[in-house]
């Protein structure tokens, strides 16, 4: 247990102790701190896990059984110029956080939203929770198929892609040893707990709406004015939280807009001239960083949209007005042009 910790003691501790590390109150603890955030980005993959770091003790033969007793303090000094030392950061982590935590660590993480229970709903208390068969027969699940799981590589559903895959395929990897139900439940709670965690993301949910005024209008061009005055419209999106309550304004939105390698320029509709922005220019973006799902499906209405309607075709006069054919030696009806 600490109620605080600097980066350096981190990644030591993870070192000597090879922890299941409980981080709670990350919205206090992480903020303003790029360096903590910054070893647990680099821990989710166990290859790349590692901090170097300048030490001035001598390499430890190997790691401690207990917590250590800090030792004397050793510096730098002629006789002792400091050897290159590694550390590992990799361990499994659980991190509780009010609101939302950083994008870089969410995209490194499962990401499950809590909401505090009402009176009527009914939880037993976790300080009763007695866990040492569970942990006993997770130990010896792992032992008994280390190799099984060391080579799989299970099946990745379609929604998922990048670091999403490379975070469920562990577990998914376990569903599919588990057998039964669980391979299928595995992959529907990946898909659902990773559309979840996008929605939420503040740069996805605005260009998700960005798209959805484009497909509402119909439009290839729209003015910056408009996109401001529309999204000002939408209350309650996860967007909001980088306007810290202030109404969004165009230079905000080119702001967010810039480092996706697009920029407001100078466009005509009808008889008017201002700055904005084209569907054409937004599309690499939208397709990149939208989930697909939304994309296709607003792309596709776009489309519609933007289909020239059709020509009705007249309808047929009523049997009374058609003229009547002449009438052949063979009695048969013949309509000449």
């Amino acid at each position: 247990m600490s109620s605080n910790i600097t980066s350096s003691a981190f990644f030591r501790l993870i070192a000597e102790l090879d922890p299941t590390l409980l981080i709670d109150e990350a919205d206090i603890n992480l903020r303003g701190s790029d360096e903590l955030r910054g070893i647990l980005n680099a821990g989710y993959a166990k290859p790349n896990a590692f901090v170097w770091r300048v030490a001035y003790d001598s390499a430890p033969d190997s790691a401690p059984e207990a917590v250590p007793q800090p030792p004397a303090p050793i510096r730098r000094s002629q006789a002792n110029p400091g050897r290159l030392a590694r550390f590992t950061c990799w361990c499994p982590k659980v991190i509780a956080s009010i609101g939302r935590v950083h994008d870089t660590l969410a995209s490194r993480c499962i990401v499950i939203r809590l909401h505090r229970k009402t009176q009527a709903e009914a939880c037993e208390r976790l300080k009763f929770l007695d866990a040492t068969a569970l942990k006993r027969q997770c130990a010896r699940f792992a032992a008994d198929h280390a190799d099984a799981i060391a080579a799989a590589e299970p099946v990745i559903p379609d929604g998922l892609a990048n670091r999403g895959a490379d975070v469920w395929e562990p577990l998914l990897a376990i569903a599919d040893l588990a057998g039964g139900r669980w391979p299928e439940l595995a992959r529907k709670a990946a898909l659902a707990l990773t559309a979840t965690a996008r929605d939420r993301n503040p740069i996805t949910s605005l260009l998700l709406d960005i798209l959805d005024l484009f497909v509402a209008q119909g439009a290839e061009r729209l003015f910056s004015r408009d996109l401001v005055t529309c999204l000002n419209a939408r209350l309650g999106r996860p967007w909001a939280e980088l306007c810290k309550g202030r109404a969004v304004d165009e230079t905000w939105l080119a702001k967010q807009l810039r480092p996706y390698g697009v920029q407001p320029v100078t466009i005509r509709i009808g008889e008017l001239r201002a700055k904005g922005y084209t569907r054409e220019a937004l599309k690499p973006v939208f397709r990149r960083y939208v989930p697909q799902a939304d994309f296709e499906n607003n792309l596709k209405e776009l489309s519609e949209a933007a289909a020239p309607a059709k020509t009705p075709e007249p309808a047929e006069p009523p049997a009374a007005a058609l003229p009547t054919p002449p009438q052949t030696e063979s009695g048969a009806g013949a309509v000449g042009p």
